[in-house]
């Protein structure tokens, strides 16, 4: 992949989760190798995300748009986001209410060129599951026609819905 990239890797990590903190670096650190290599113009944490709680109540409405944001660009590909990102209901004892939540994954990551959104990982179709690591390992390897398999999204934004996060410690 040449140094005139305009490709923006934006990663989410979920925060909540045990056991995973050094597995998420890996990542982090794999993403920021390839900024520093000009793959990506610029790679973020967008935020460490934690499960969300409902869809109505949650205040972190970044997540919720940015999940659907990349809900939409699956739909497009004839993609899921599952299993990776996990939609159910959840109800309460002795109560006849039921909440939609979405829990996250515990790494994912974004692309985009622009304001146009051009992958996310993980995601899966019919025939296979494309992880975080098949992303990554592409860009490492100079695959530029790998990420062409994917139709685009144009997201009218050029910067993450989530603040910026955590920085990478390489």
């Amino acid at each position: 992949m040449t140094g005139d990239t305009h490709l923006r890797a934006e990663l989410y990590l979920r925060g909540d989760t045990y056991g995973t903190f050094d597995a998420q670096q890996q990542v982090l650190n794999r993403v920021k190798r390839l900024e520093a290599n000009g793959v990506f113009s610029e790679s973020m944490v967008a935020g460490e995300w934690q499960r969300i709680r409902t869809m109505a109540e949650d205040k972190r409405s970044e997540a919720i748009q940015t999940y659907e944001e990349f809900t939409d660009w699956a739909a497009r590909n004839h993609h899921s986001l599952e299993p990776a990102f996990e939609r159910r209901n959840r109800s309460y004892v002795g109560m006849e209410q039921v909440d939609d939540v979405v829990v996250f994954p515990v790494v994912s990551l974004a692309i985009y060129d622009s304001d146009d959104l051009e992958g996310v990982f993980p995601c899966s179709d019919e025939e296979r599951t494309y992880t975080v690591g098949d992303a990554l390992e592409a860009f490492e390897r100079g695959d530029e026609d790998w990420l062409a398999q994917f139709d685009a999204l144009s997201v009218d934004r050029t910067d993450p819905l989530l603040e910026p996060g955590v920085d990478a410690t390489i």
